[in-house]
């Protein structure tokens, strides 16, 4: 086989490999992710957090992942009635959509027990970030029967790149900063987020602050 023909054969493999693009998520179907958040105040234990990458289908020129997320208190036991269904879209080049309107509807749900409606929120995480890139804000609502529950994630930008080591193992990370507001009947929440998303996992910490102050951390425990 001549040079020419080997450089060919290499080009059409990469380009053949482009819809397998990684983006800030996995699409590794029946991958469990686990994560532990607890205060910063006292170090405790908020939730064992267990997201389980339910399915994964190829629909043209992207990939439809649906994913699982179980909630226990430190003591074992379930802290919501059900789990949370997320709903996200990866393109041949990587880039992530999730409809955020399906997570606010489950989340509800698996609160109350109540069915709500909402219609698409959409969040994306593009799969070229880089330092100082600004992100779309997200916005919408979620309607309760009478009640409404807004969302505004607002001032979203990519601070900077940083491999940092968890003990589900070392990550290399873009770090995005986003202020985070919702608002409803008895639930009011300003809080301002540091998220480490890895390329083929999704977050590994996320980290939030109210008033400046560290308020909570969650870190990639486990993976398989």
């Amino acid at each position: 086989m001549n040079i020419r023909r080997f450089c060919i054969i290499l080009l059409l493999v990469a380009v053949g490999s482009g819809a397998c693009a990684q983006g800030y998520f996995c699409v590794r179907k029946d991958a469990r992710l686990e994560y532990i958040r607890r205060t910063v105040k006292d170090g405790s234990i908020e939730w064992r957090h267990i997201m389980t990458v339910s399915d994964v289908r190829s629909s043209g020129t992207s990939s439809q992942v649906t994913a699982r997320s179980s909630f226990y208190k430190s003591n074992g036991k379930r802290l919501y009635g059900s789990d949370i269904t997320e709903r996200i879209s990866v393109d041949d080049e990587g880039n992530v959509s999730t409809d955020l309107g399906t997570v606010m509807v489950s989340f509800i749900k698996a609160r109350t027990g109540l069915n709500a409606s909402a219609g698409p929120i959409r969040s994306v995480l593009p799969a070229d970030m880089q330092s100082g890139d600004i992100l779309p804000p997200i916005s919408g609502s979620v309607k309760l029967g009478f009640l409404t529950y807004t969302l505004n994630v607002l001032d979203r930008k990519v601070l900077h790149e940083e491999t940092i080591t968890v003990p589900a193992g070392t990550f290399n990370c873009v770090v995005i900063e986003e202020r985070k507001q919702e608002s409803g009947p008895g639930h009011n929440r300003d809080v301002v987020n540091l998220t480490w998303y890895c390329k083929g996992i999704g977050y590994v910490r996320h980290d939030t602050y109210v008033n400046g102050v560290p308020d909570t951390s969650e870190i990639l425990e486990s993976i398989r």
